[in-house]
């Protein structure tokens, strides 16, 4: 496994609020330290007094001062696979919350304030069922803020109920066009589908592909990203020969043997590669979780294996992703070129900041761009609990667009969408490369949103 954090895409020029400027709030320009700060940091002498709630960042005063003062200790609910299709993630996501946690009391500590925050994390283990339930034990003990699920199919089985009971959800993760509703309950501090369709499919373009053939979940999260993807590669020129849906329930079980699956793609393969100029010009694309490492294990005792002469695409859903580096997939893994996106944070000196800590805790451990979005879930949380002045799901989802809009995490700034997702930025592509005889994960380029432009990485790509 990887000991050392994955790198940063370069910082891109953006407009930034004055507010954001001023105040850079959250996560400290000290992770690990609870330091966070204002336009000016309090002088020793009024530590111990509420500098928090006097900050040009709250503006209900009367309500942050009630619960900063109030002795508290509230809990944050985290609904996690830790078991499943999405378990490095969801380890991620629960190791980073113990930092998070001890830098947002230091934070609360250090302004004058006695409330505290604690999580409660649950492993749902991508079972919308299970989810809902957890979910509902959180609203009848009281929680209002949940961060999670990872993944949209749960999101979507579990929206009705956050909505009715009034918990408001924050997921770092789940990123399905079907769940960008506005004044709902769900606020996503990741880009939808949307907009990584249009990375993805400039990808196939860059890397010569005139066609594609499109495996994916049959979950909203697998049927939106293919549909955006299929959309946007049809409109630079690419022409879609199949999209070809799996049992997501079945592959989450570990019970799929992928033989319909393949079949379909040999064939469609095989039928259409004189068509469109031959194996160096249709991709192969793949929507799916970690069990890509089942299915490419599978996929290794056809003859026509690895079909097409450019890599192999994925998504979010792999990226990183150490259960398909190691172990058999990955030398499989590395022989088809994966190459796959995922959201890109801006660079900045907290980030780095929260690398160097997290690695000094989780020496087996990497933090990518979900694990950073975690750390930053859970502060919007308990900054939008301060400015709502209680521990009120209504409340704080009624201030999180206008809290988020002046917060910057370590991820970058956090706006957010009327939709409730973060505004589009870009999209780093990792492919898996084989170094010193282990396949690994390496950073081999960017998408950048505002040029539509990929850029690969010296030494690293393009594969």
């Amino acid at each position: 496994m990887q000991s050392q954090p994955p790198p940063v895409a370069p910082a891109r020029a953006k407009t930034v609020s004055l507010l954001i400027a001023i105040v850079m709030l959250i996560a400290g320009l000290g992770v690990g330290a609870g330091a966070t700060y204002f336009a000016t940091r309090p002088a020793p002498a009024t530590i111990g007094q509420n500098t928090i709630c006097s900050s040009p960042f709250i503006t209900n005063y009367s309500g942050c001062a009630s619960i900063c003062s109030s002795g508290k200790t509230l809990t944050i609910g985290m609904l996690l696979d830790l078991s499943s299709q999405l378990s490095d993630q969801g380890t991620r996501a629960k190791s980073v919350s113990v930092l998070a946690i001890n830098d947002i009391n230091s934070f609360l500590l250090s302004g004058g304030c006695n409330l505290k925050f604690t999580t409660a994390i649950d492993d749902y283990g991508l079972v919308d069922q299970t989810a809902l339930t957890d979910l509902q034990n959180f609203e009848a003990s009281g929680v209002a803020v949940v961060v999670g699920p990872l993944n949209s199919g749960t999101a979507q089985a579990i929206l009705t109920s956050a909505n009715t009971n009034h918990v408001v959800l924050i997921s770092p993760s789940s990123t399905s066009p079907a769940l960008a509703i506005s004044n709902d309950y769900l606020f996503r501090t990741v880009p939808n589908d949307a907009a990584q369709g249009l990375a993805d499919g400039r990808i196939f373009v860059d890397r010569g592909a005139t066609a594609a053939i499109i495996i994916h979940r049959d979950d909203t999260y697998g049927d939106g990203l293919a549909s955006a993807t299929s959309a946007r590669f049809q409109a630079l020129g690419g022409a879609t020969i199949d999209s070809i849906p799996y049992d997501h329930n079945a592959a989450d079980a570990g019970t799929l043997d992928w033989t319909t699956t393949l079949n379909t793609l040999n064939t469609d393969f095989n039928n259409n590669v004189g068509t469109y100029g031959g194996a160096g010009h249709i991709a192969i694309y793949c929507v799916c979780f970690q069990e890509y490492g089942a299915m490419i294990i599978k996929a290794s005792s056809y003859s026509g294996f690895p079909w097409s002469t450019i890599p192999w695409f994925g998504t979010d859903g792999e990226a990183t992703l150490t259960k398909i580096s190691s172990g058999s997939s990955g030398p499989l893994a590395s022989q088809v070129k994966t190459v796959s996106t995922l959201f890109s944070s801006v660079n900045n000196s907290k980030t780095l900041n929260l690398y160097s800590a997290f690695t000094s805790k989780y020496t087996n451990l990497i933090c990518d761009s979900y694990c950073l979005g975690s750390y930053d879930d859970l502060w919007l949380g308990a900054v939008s609990t301060l400015q709502a002045g209680g521990y009120n799901g209504t409340a704080i989802q009624a201030n999180m667009l206008a809290v988020a809009a002046n917060m910057y995490g370590v991820t970058g700034p956090l706006t957010l969408q009327p939709s409730g997702d973060r505004l589009p930025t870009g999209y780093q592509i990792w492919s898996i490369v084989t170094k010193s005889g282990t396949p690994t994960w390496v950073l081999a380029g960017n998408w950048d949103d505002a040029t539509d432009a990929v850029t690969w990485t010296s030494g690293s790509g393009p594969p």
